[in-house]
């Protein structure tokens, strides 16, 4: 693995990768964004945001840096209390250097072939949306390996999103791929995961923005339990879906 790059004043990419209790995972979804980017000639960075973890997270991320002599590419940043995820993307954004950002996580569910689709869609759009097909029962064409849960909550949860902001996509979480000057432009208020709906609608709200959709896998973490159903998450969750309808209600008052 090839970490030693000369990194410019500008790049074309920025990544943040979550960090909270991932220490048997995070030095995969690492080398794993390093081996999707090699021979690619984009330049980026990756910015890895712990969010005050109980385990050995940090250290695995220094061991990682220095292993891989990842000094030039990656930084750490260790948060003192836990700040949500929706908090730290958007501190990543107003860190970061690249013209394009995108997250991904720490628990490493994204395949490097799905990596390798995004990367190479950068500059085709102002947005590039990944997307799985999920499906509960007839799998012939599912791209979504999660289990039955998970996908059983995107197929209620996606309809749902379109309901409420008039718009079509195929799905509106995962790791977008976004044009860090329109994530910085419409940010908004939510630490929990439903972040990336509610800024996604908000900016196809935006004329002239122009999106790809490609169909990619994906797979659940391999260890241990997420945090996406703990409470306070949950409630950040339905926060976003009564500004994304509300933000629709108040646009069709103005027209």
């Amino acid at each position: 693995m090839d970490g030693k790059h000369d990194v410019p004043g500008k790049l074309d990419l920025t990544i943040y990768l979550t960090s909270y209790n991932e220490e048997k995972m995070i030095e995969g979804a690492i080398s794993r964004i390093v081996e999707a980017l090699q021979g690619t000639g984009i330049g980026y960075e990756v910015i890895v945001m712990d969010d005050c973890s109980r385990d050995d997270s940090v250290n695995v991320v220094r061991h990682c840096i220095d292993k891989y002599q990842l000094g030039d590419r990656v930084r750490l940043v260790v948060n003192e209390t836990n700040q949500g995820i929706g908090v730290n993307y958007y501190r990543a954004a107003e860190m970061g250097r690249g013209e394009y950002f995108i997250v991904l996580f720490g628990d490493n569910p994204v395949p490097l072939e799905a990596m390798k689709t995004v990367f190479a869609l950068i500059g085709q759009a102002d947005i590039i949306i990944p997307h799985y097909n999920t499906r509960l029962f007839n799998m012939t064409d599912n791209c979504d390996h999660r289990v039955f849960i998970r996908r059983m909550i995107s197929v209620l949860y996606t309809p749902l999103i379109r309901i409420l902001s008039g718009h079509r996509v195929a799905y509106f979480n995962g790791f977008c791929l976004h044009r860090r000057a329109l994530v910085l432009k419409h940010r908004v208020n939510a630490f929990g995961l439903g972040y990336q709906a509610e800024m996604l609608t908000k900016i196809l709200d935006e004329t002239g923005i122009t999106y790809r959709e490609v169909k990619v896998h994906n797979y659940d973490r391999a260890y241990g339990l997420g945090t996406a159903f703990r409470p306070r998450n949950v409630l950040s969750v339905a926060g976003s879906l009564w500004r994304i309808f509300w933000r629709r209600l108040t646009c069709k008052r103005q027209a």
